[in-house]
């Protein structure tokens, strides 16, 4: 009697859908190879499969094993370990599966599961404040700008893309959304920060996704941008900042509004002590020493969707400054603050002044910078010559804090690090390419040297 067939045992990868009746399965045989002569895995090393039944599968970079389709009709089958699991995929055909497992090499290489994530989870994490070291948080303002530029322009693009599959392309769709192109400048610096976030965390690998910049696409195209030769981009062109002249006749309008004498003192201690807006606003008579004419800063005030915060100074740099006993046009600054911080004080036992607030807003609390400069500050810079009929200018509030900088470094010649101290500058190299310059008597210099 003749010997029956071995029993082969059955795999997982064959083709799990029913035969339709009446066709009959081909006879069993070797896989053939692809027609374009080559294997895509070619590169791999073969080993036989533990199961002593004479098949070999393929170990290819990355610890990828791929498991060749035993007869045709079969599938071919690739199995690796990603994130602490085993995975698989199968494909009809060598070069399909190839194709797939080009994306899985990518994730293994670059050790980025999160590739696998929609642009959605990408987005959440560089807003989550989870990421950031401890004592190195976003500033409310800060990450509420984030969060309206994420909504805004970015989710509308990537946020249903694998994250694998963003492009450059996208980066620059989103960037081009911008309406100005100081927006889109603020938008790539969000997106750079996205990119780089999301290459540490393994949602990105390719750094290039950073590099787009704001298109003018189908918009007028600005008039040509011209710089100074050897300039940084941070210096500040004199003709930004006003004149002493120029800083005592805003003064003298906001004397004239509705916060009278006080509105002037606030001009007059922004543009020589150097304070910003919102120091401005959280300013206490605690903060001025008047005997030794110094006002420390340690806070600012913030409105962030319509809500007000007390927060550190920018950079979380606690700090303190000076300012002078007369300005140069003669305004008496020193007392001025002296009689304004008693006043504080008087009314803050009174209760109608509750936190001691230098320049309280007429309710005796925190100015809100939105209703501060559309009731105070734009009747008064119609009337000092600020703005024109049509509301422009070249002068803002934050002009003041560039006469600060420029009066103590001419003015009063103190050191550019004294300076830098004293304003809050991250580093006295940002003075120095504010309001120094690298170009500043260049042509004295080449002129003495070429007599």
């Amino acid at each position: 009697m003749a010997q029956s067939a071995p029993v082969r045992a059955k795999i997982p990868t064959k083709n799990p859908q029913p035969s339709r009746a009446g066709v009959t399965r081909p006879a069993a045989t070797v896989a053939r190879p692809r027609r374009t002569g080559r294997s895509a895995f070619a590169a791999g090393t073969g080993r036989a499969v533990t199961r002593g039944d004479g098949r070999v599968v393929v170990e290819v970079e990355g610890g990828i094993t791929v498991y060749p389709a035993r007869r045709a009709g079969d599938r071919w089958r690739a199995v690796w370990y990603e994130g602490g699991r085993r995975r698989q995929c199968e494909a009809v055909a060598e070069d399909k599966l190839a194709l797939k497992l080009a994306r899985v090499a990518e994730r293994l290489a670059a050790d980025a599961p999160g590739l696998e994530r929609p642009g959605a989870d990408l987005i959440a994490w560089y807003l989550s404040p989870d990421r950031h070291p401890a004592g190195r948080a976003w500033s409310r303002k800060h990450a509420d700008t984030q969060r309206r530029l994420c909504e805004r322009f970015i989710a509308p693009v990537i946020a249903g893309v694998c994250c694998q599959d963003i492009r450059v392309a996208d980066m620059q769709r989103i960037v081009n959304a911008a309406p100005t192109a100081g927006e889109g400048a603020r938008l790539r610096r969000c997106l750079s920060a996205m990119v780089t976030a999301g290459i540490a965390a393994g949602y990105l690998t390719s750094p290039r996704l950073k590099e787009v910049h704001w298109q003018a696409a189908g918009r007028a195209a600005p008039g040509p941008q011209v710089a100074v030769a050897g300039e940084s981009a941070l210096f500040v062109d004199p003709a930004e900042i006003p004149a002493d002249h120029d800083v005592a006749r805003l003064g003298r309008a906001l004397a004239a509004g509705r916060r009278g004498d006080l509105g002037e003192l606030m001009a007059s201690t922004a543009a020589y002590t150097g304070l910003r807006q919102g120091e401005l606003f959280a300013l206490t008579a605690a903060q001025v020493a008047p005997a030794a004419r110094v006002i420390t800063v340690d806070r600012k005030v913030v409105e962030v969707a319509g809500t007000l915060y007390l927060e550190a100074p920018k950079g979380r740099k606690r700090r303190s400054t000076i300012y002078p006993a007369r300005t140069p046009a003669g305004y008496p600054l020193a007392d001025r603050l002296a009689a304004r911080a008693g006043q504080a004080r008087a009314e803050q036992d009174a209760g109608t002044n509750p936190l001691g607030l230098m320049f309280p807003s007429p309710r005796g609390t925190w100015w809100r910078s939105s209703n501060f400069d559309r009731r105070v500050l734009a009747p008064a810079y119609h009337a000092a010559g600020w703005r024109d009929p049509h509301g422009e200018g070249a002068w803002t509030w934050h002009s003041l804090r560039h006469v600060f900088c420029t009066t103590a470094l001419s003015g009063w010649h103190l050191e550019p690090a004294d300076v830098s101290c004293m304003a809050g500058h991250a580093t006295v190299r940002v003075t120095l390419d504010m309001y120094v310059g690298a170009t500043a008597g260049v042509l004295d210099r080449a002129r003495t040297a070429t007599r």
